[in-house]
């Protein structure tokens, strides 16, 4: 998340249009450059003009993207669904559940995004299990996460780090149906993180 994306979450905007709207305004910019250099360059050649006025429609929008591009997984919401067994018990409540491990940075960078689901939604219970038998592990991730998300060892590391099938973050939505909603870190994107928001 960057700080144009925060400000739009910050007035309302969901996941998803946080992210798409700072594009959409690149390319208006780039339309109003392309009507203010219109009939400045009326002199110029149908086919110097045709490639001016693309440059300039195209330029915010590929400024914007050099420094914020879009990856692939920005855009997803592709979850499985797990029946709920004996090895997965631990999972209980209501909750988004953070799977990770100790010192994994993409675990780590997801907390500020886990904390400002909470911001929008307070009802949202959080909680970062780590796949180790070494509290100690548990600093790293308390130091950042706040007091709005709990961090716990996870009581079987193995089943959990099944779970997540070796990526790590992994989320899983614990609703108390009898199955689980697992994302992969790379499928939990902006409209993984709309339907989790309104699932509480």
């Amino acid at each position: 998340m960057n700080s144009l994306e925060i400000l739009l979450l910050d007035n309302g905007l969901s996941w998803t249009w946080s992210k798409i709207t700072p594009y959409l305004i690149s390319l208006v910019f780039g339309f109003l450059l392309v009507l203010f250099l219109k009939k400045r360059m009326s002199n110029y050649g149908k086919l110097l003009r045709v490639f001016f006025q693309l440059f300039a429609f195209s330029f915010f929008f590929i400024l914007y993207f050099s420094f914020y591009p879009i990856y692939e997984g920005d855009f997803t919401n592709s979850s499985t669904q797990i029946e709920r067994t004996k090895n997965n018990h631990e999972l209980a409540g209501q909750k988004i559940v953070v799977l990770s491990i100790p010192g994994c940075p993409f675990c780590y960078e997801s907390i500020s995004r886990m904390n400002k689901l909470i911001e929008r939604n307070p009802s949202i219970k959080v909680e970062y299990l780590v796949c180790s038998d070494d509290v100690e592990s548990l600093e790293w991730y308390k130091e950042a996460s706040g007091e709005n998300i709990s961090v716990n060892l996870a009581k079987d590391p193995a089943s959990m780090a099944q779970l997540a099938e070796g990526s790590f973050p992994t989320f899983v939505l614990v609703d108390g149906e009898s199955k689980l909603k697992v994302w992969s870190n790379s499928s939990f994107g902006v409209l993984a993180m709309d339907e989790v928001q309104s699932s509480f």
